[in-house]
């Protein structure tokens, strides 16, 4: 290899490695701007800085809409006979006692429902496709 093709080698290596290191310094300048963008506290801080008057106004009318929202309702148990508010106790007692009524009103219907499964089921463990149906006895009219 002749001196003037080292040379010419050797100069395209230089010219090679600015422009990466200008493409790297690019890329380093891409990488702090998206940095600064995605930096929320900080992005916060210098909007307060800056419309300190906006933000003051606006904290004023959001305390101002939540002082006008009525005020949550509290539901009081109360015994009928003896006017006394019903403790977490006597809430449980009432929520007992409405779980008891209903599954005793819903237990028929329930035995029924749980039967006709038990039945349907016995049925399909026992018939055999070689047996014959079970014949009725009486006297036919």
């Amino acid at each position: 290899m002749s001196e003037a093709d080292k040379a010419s080698l050797l100069a395209e290596i230089a010219e090679s490695r600015r422009h990466l290191a200008a493409t790297g310094e690019k890329l380093r300048a891409a990488a702090d701007g998206m940095r600064q963008k995605l930096d929320v506290p900080a992005r916060i801080a210098s909007s307060l800085q800056k419309h300190r008057p906006a933000w003051l106004g606006g904290a004023t009318l959001f305390g101002f809409l939540l002082s006008r929202l009525p005020a949550r309702q509290k539901t009081v148990y109360v015994d009928e006979h003896t006017g006394t508010r019903l403790g977490t106790a006597g809430k449980l007692g009432m929520l007992w006692t409405l779980t008891k009524l209903a599954a005793s009103a819903t237990r028929p219907w329930l035995g029924e429902l749980a039967g006709a499964k038990i039945a349907d089921m016995a049925r399909r463990f026992t018939s055999h496709k070689s047996a014959p149906p079970p014949q009725q006895t009486g006297d036919p009219q």
